[in-house]
């Protein structure tokens, strides 16, 4: 390297990003397992100052954390500490990006083979997420509402009539106000598993929202056993599989740290693929497979779009049968709806409480952000119409807007599916997906995790994952860890530096055409490129730099 300029820092790239490129030269995997360690542990620990905290938390009494609720000077050590792991965390996360895409954090050119064995991955990435298991919720208060309304169950109260209000005391204190008065929106798997939660911890309100976090938490390394299986049946790369999809700052921060119950839903959508889509699958896998499906729809209500999704899915992956065949259509449209209905229905028979929380989804959700397009444009007709508080409230306007929404995205789910007869049926559920995202009344930035779960599958060119890696980074910057998310103003900057930050260590590579390489590195400056369910091959190659 000496002598020579870097290859990943082109002459026509800004000064700035040259020198963030250098600094990522010559990192070693071992070298990226700890900084991101580092990272998560620091974010873990800036949490408990200016984390989600509950309204009675008992960790305050705790001398060393007692001074980070010290008045402002605790509470920007806190904010400090919070963002400098962020930080970190988005650095190491991209370089890692850079040494899967090239074999090392300085190459430039793609290359077409695994660098580092899945179950390696995986290994540094439960070791990245359990500093945040032991913080406090993070970019969210929803923990608290899920304790709330466990309680509600455990309690015998129905919770898609009960609200949190009807709840005094220490769960209705932590609930976010604008859910006090929202019954439960989530299926009655949830609510069923959450009430088991509700009954072991009893009263302890904290206790009760840690180990609801645990549930998301086992979601998301059961996700990350399945991915690599199935990348592999579309081409894809189990090792980007899981940087795009488990080791993402987005997961960690909001599905990790978070406890968001996407990632339950995610996880059934999962494992419901990995059945179907078995080599030697038949009817009996697509049964299993519409059955698990049905079960994120169970818990949340857009896992039904995968359950729709089942059967083109199961039609494609199946060597020598025509996804045009109407009889074949047909039968397996008829396996997964008497697979599917009756779990469904079971489930809810068995909680008692009927399907209440589909009730709860409504255009008069009182979210107002602009990831929502339905809201945005609604957003922007009021400020065109000069009414007050164009921003902040949602009206009549907002709610017809998101109304004509709903149906644009029924719509356009209906086209995508028949669209899926002739072929890409993993692509356009992971479109579907994200239409049902774009298009809900609310967004908020860790749904978008449930189309980037299915995009990590088939997704290998260094240019929609660079686009990827920027958005993911801007998403993770959208909240604040106290879980109030930023106005308008701030997505800018945030875009900017996400674009910045991928642009530096991933753009040199977009440029270059993918080549086929024997051998990479992997710890200490060596690494080994992995076929398919192998850890590392004996050969391995100097990191030069050079490629």
């Amino acid at each position: 390297m000496t002598g020579t300029r870097s290859a990943s820092a082109p002459a026509d790239e800004p000064r700035v990003l040259n020198w963030f490129g250098r600094a990522a030269e010559g990192w070693s995997f071992s070298r990226i397992t700890r900084a991101g360690l580092i990272a998560t542990i620091l974010i873990s620990i800036g949490s408990y100052g200016a984390g989600a905290l509950p309204a009675n938390d008992p960790t305050r009494h705790i001398p060393v954390v007692g001074l980070l609720r010290h008045g402002a000077v605790g509470l920007h050590v806190s904010l400090a500490m919070y963002y400098f792991g962020l930080v970190l965390l988005v650095g190491t996360w991209l370089i890692l990006g850079r040494l899967l895409l090239t074999g090392s954090t300085s190459g430039t050119e793609a290359i077409g083979r695994e660098v580092i064995a899945p179950r390696v991955l995986r290994r540094t990435m439960l070791l990245w997420m359990a500093p945040l298991l032991a913080s406090m919720p993070l970019a969210s208060m929803d923990l608290y509402s899920y304790a709330a309304q466990a309680q509600l169950a455990r309690l015998g109260r129905d919770p898609y009539t009960f609200t949190p209000a009807d709840l005094p005391g220490k769960f209705l204190d932590n609930v976010a106000w604008k859910w006090v008065d929202t019954p439960s929106p989530y299926g009655p798997l949830w609510v069923t598993v959450s009430r088991w939660v509700a009954t072991l911890t009893g009263d302890h309100a904290l206790i009760s929202v840690l180990v609801l976090r645990l549930i998301p938490f086992a979601a998301i390394v059961l996700t990350a056993r399945l991915l690599p299986g199935l990348a592999a049946r579309f081409g894809g790369r189990g090792d980007l599989t899981l940087w795009i999809a488990i080791a993402n700052p987005l997961v960690l921060v909001h599905g990790v740290g978070g406890g968001h119950n996407d990632a339950v839903m995610v996880a059934f959508i999962v494992a419901g693929l990995a059945v179907v889509l078995r080599p030697n699958a038949n009817w009996r896998h697509l049964a299993v497979g519409a059955a698990l499906m049905s079960l994120s729809a169970a818990v949340k209500a857009p896992g039904a779009v995968a359950v729709a999704f089942v059967v083109p899915v199961y039609l494609a992956g199946r060597p020598g049968v025509t996804t045009r065949d109407v009889k074949d259509w047909l039968r397996a449209c008829a396996v997964a709806v008497v697979a599917a209905v009756p779990v469904f229905a079971l489930i809810t028979w068995i909680v008692g409480y009927g399907n209440g929380w589909t009730k709860q989804i409504s255009p008069g959700v009182p979210v107002i952000n602009f990831m929502s397009i339905p809201t945005m444009l609604a957003v922007a007709y009021r400020l065109v119409t000069g009414e007050p508080h164009a921003g902040t409230l949602v009206d009549h306007t907002v709610r017809a807007f998101r109304r004509v929404g709903s149906v644009v995205s029924a719509l356009l789910l209906i086209f995508l599916w028949f669209r899926s007869v002739r072929g890409a049926a993993i692509q356009l559920l992971a479109l579907a997906l994200l239409t049902v995202v774009i298009l809900s009344p609310a967004v908020q930035p860790w749904y978008f995790t449930w189309t980037l779960t299915i995009g990590a599958l088939f997704i290998v060119a260094p240019r929609p994952l660079s686009w990827i890696a920027a958005a993911s980074v801007a998403l993770t910057l959208l909240t604040r860890p106290m879980g109030s998310s930023l106005e308008m103003a701030p997505y800018v900057p945030a875009v900017i530096a996400a674009g910045l930050a991928s642009r530096a260590l991933l753009g040199p590579v977009v440029h270059r055409r993918e080549k086929p390489l024997s051998g990479t590195i992997q710890d200490g400056g060596n690494v080994t490129v992995a076929p398919p369910g192998d850890d590392l091959l004996p050969t391995t190659v100097a990191d030069t730099g050079r490629r």
